[in-house]
């Protein structure tokens, strides 16, 4: 007797591990496209997270903001004095504005007052960090401006604002803040 394979045998067994090597290519093909997806979602949901806690940073420090309407009703300028500083400046004054020309959301921060358009000599003073490319729209509403009227469903444990909890405390200003940059929308509620 013989103890060697037998042709079919040794056909069968090649048919099998192509189809098993076949399997595997195509889970592994799959799970690698799963995650280049994952790996974009995560990006851009970082990307707005940074977003959000850089102008939360910003807005919760500062002293003085102002906000004001740019070269249409699509765009706004904050302007305002922080403590929270991205280039060692002690009390920053900060800016953020759309690029007209190339529609970048951009931060501007200086150790002297920001006036827009912005002089030459004062240039090398200013550091600017491109935030959003391809902003189509970015609009500040201050709640004072709007008259402290919005209406909206209370949070638990959340008092009218009308009321306060004690006679210490402090008015709250809340900005509202919209972005909308090539597919994207993005609200923000910011609390000061």
């Amino acid at each position: 007797m013989s103890r060697a394979f037998t042709l079919v045998e040794l056909m069968v067994s090649i048919a099998l591990t192509t189809i098993v090597v076949f399997f595997l290519y195509r889970a592994l093909s799959n799970q690698e496209q799963a995650n280049e997806i994952i790996a974009k979602n995560v990006h851009e949901i970082s990307k707005k997270e940074k977003l959000y806690h850089l102008l939360f940073r910003d807005i919760s420090k500062a002293t003085s903001i102002q906000s004001e309407p740019l070269f249409n009703k699509s765009y706004s300028i904050l302007l305002m004095r922080t403590s929270n500083s991205l280039h060692q400046i002690p009390n920053p004054y900060v800016a953020y504005f759309v690029h007209e020309k190339n529609l970048t959301l951009v931060r501007l921060e200086s150790a002297y007052p920001i006036k827009f358009p912005v002089d030459y000599e004062k240039v090398k003073y200013i550091f600017a960090d491109p935030l959003i490319a391809q902003t189509k729209k970015f609009v500040v509403l201050d709640s004072s401006a709007a008259g402290g009227s919005t209406q909206r469903e209370l949070l638990p444990g959340e008092r009218p604002r009308g009321e306060k909890k004690d006679k210490n405390a402090t008015a709250s200003k809340e900005y509202l803040i919209f972005f909308k940059w090539e597919k994207e929308k993005l609200l923000m509620d910011i609390r000061k």
